[in-house]
Parts: C-alpha cells; sequence; structure tokens
C-alpha cells in the first residue's frame, strides 16, 4: 500500500520537524509556497494542511488554490489557524478560506479557536473566566459554525464535531516549551485524515502526541528540556510501530 502523501502548505518555523513527524507516522511530505502549482500538487495529494503560521505575501491565492482543488478532489483539508485573529493579514486570508471551503478539520490554540467563533480573544490560553466547560463549549459552537471536527489545545486539548465531544489530558509540561509540535500534531492530523474520518483522527492525533509527550518527559528528565524534543520523535516512532504491529 503506498504511503499517504501529505501536502503541507506550513510554518517555516518548524517545516523540518512536520515533514520529520509526517515521516515516522508512515507518510510522505510535499512542500511548495507556489501558487502556480498549488493546485495540480493538493490535485495528487492524500491530505492537505494549511498552517497560516508564516503566510507568504501572495497567501489568500496559494491558499485557495489549493483547497479549492484538494475539495474538487474530495481530499481532507486540515487548517491550523496559527495566531488568527492577530494581524489583518492572515485573519483575512484566512476568512476567504473560511468563507467558500468546508474544512475537515480546524485546530488552534484556545485564543485561536475562540477568535474564529466571534468570541475575541485570551492571549494567555484558557481563562479562569471561561473555564472548562467554557471552552469545551466555544470548541463545540466554532465546530457548528464550520460543520467540521474542531480543537484546542492547551493544559487539556478540547475536540467537538458539532455533535461528539472529548477532553484529552496527560502529556507533559515540556510540550509547551517546545517550539513546533504544535505544528507537527497539525500535520501528523492531516495525514491521519488520509485514512480515518476527522474527529476520529484528530483524537488519535491528540492522544498519540499526548502519550509520546509523557514518556519523552520520562526519558530526558535527566539530560534536560531541550532533548524532550528528540526523545518526543523516537516516542512517536515507537508509538507507531506498535500501533501498526496491532493493525495487523
Amino acid at each position: 500500500m503506498a504511503k499517504p502523501l501529505v501536502y503541507q502548505i506550513t510554518n517555516t518555523v518548524s517545516a523540518q520537524l512536520q515533514a520529520d513527524c509526517v515521516a515516522l507516522l508512515g507518510g510522505v511530505s510535499i512542500m511548495s509556497p507556489q501558487p502556480e502549482e498549488a493546485a495540480e500538487i493538493a490535485a495528487a495529494c492524500d491530505a492537505l494542511l494549511i498552517n497560516i503560521g508564516t503566510p507568504p505575501g501572495r497567501a489568500r491565492e496559494l491558499y485557495l488554490a489549493a483547497a479549492r482543488a484538494a475539495a474538487e478532489h474530495e481530499r481532507p483539508i486540515v487548517m491550523d489557524a496559527v495566531g488568527y485573529g492577530f494581524s489583518r493579514f492572515r485573519t483575512e486570508a484566512a476568512d476567504a478560506l473560511l468563507s467558500e471551503i468546508k474544512f475537515s478539520v480546524i485546530k488552534g490554540n484556545f485564543s485561536e479557536i475562540a477568535a474564529l467563533c466571534g468570541e475575541g480573544a485570551a492571549p494567555r490560553g484558557v481563562s479562569s473566566e471561561c473555564g472548562e466547560a467554557g471552552a469545551a463549549g466555544i470548541v463545540a459552537e466554532c465546530a457548528k459554525k464550520y460543520r467540521a471536527a474542531v480543537y484546542c489545545t492547551g493544559e487539556l486539548d478540547f475536540i467537538s464535531d458539532g455533535e461528539k465531544s472529548e477532553t484529552v489530558s496527560g502529556g507533559s509540561k515540556l510540550l509547551a516549551m517546545t517550539s513546533g509540535i504544535g505544528c507537527a500534531l497539525g500535520s501528523a492530523t492531516a495525514l491521519f485524515c488520509s485514512r480515518e474520518a476527522p474527529f476520529e483522527a484528530s483524537l488519535h492525533a491528540l492522544k498519540l502526541f499526548r502519550r509520546a509527550a509523557a514518556l519523552a518527559e520520562k526519558d530526558s528528565a535527566s539530560a534536560g528540556p531541550y532533548s524532550f524534543r528528540t526523545a518526543f520523535m523516537d516516542w512517536l516512532a515507537e508509538l507507531h510501530s506498535e500501533e501498526e504491529k496491532n493493525v495487523r
């Protein structure tokens, strides 16, 4: 069986980590920020990720070209709404997409999902005034608004497709100190969407990353926080290998 091909239009800060993540989880990456070839690549891929973390100058043209082609060929499309609501440029580019394209999955931190839902932004995550129930409610509302599986990440992860909802706990506090892993989570979600339904793919990715983080923290405790990243990736590969054996 051919490995799923994931077209990642993504955050350049963590592109290498995301490509490595997809490879470790059994997929293949292709990345290009060129609008001229976006439709051609999207039509040939098995899943599309649009991460708006470092939007290029022709972001709207690029995103729409890729998303339209992926939608036409019925490929799953994942949006990682990095920085949504923070700047007008990226927010308007994302809004242009959301007004036309039905996404399979939308992910972000709480402030990004709240902004998408029209609730404003909470710059430090889930506020004490909002609480867990409020955060879960906003995620569910956002899922209904965009008719997609939606999840927000933080100390707890909240996921909903508008009908069913779950909360994912565990992991490691070191996740918050390690740049790029949230973006890698989006890439893993897109990969899993190539063979699972959006809600199940998202939940799979969230639980896998939490489990790998908990194991990595134990491995890297005596070596220092930066070694956590390497241990995390090693555990992703190990856990994926275990999953593959169980499937067989």
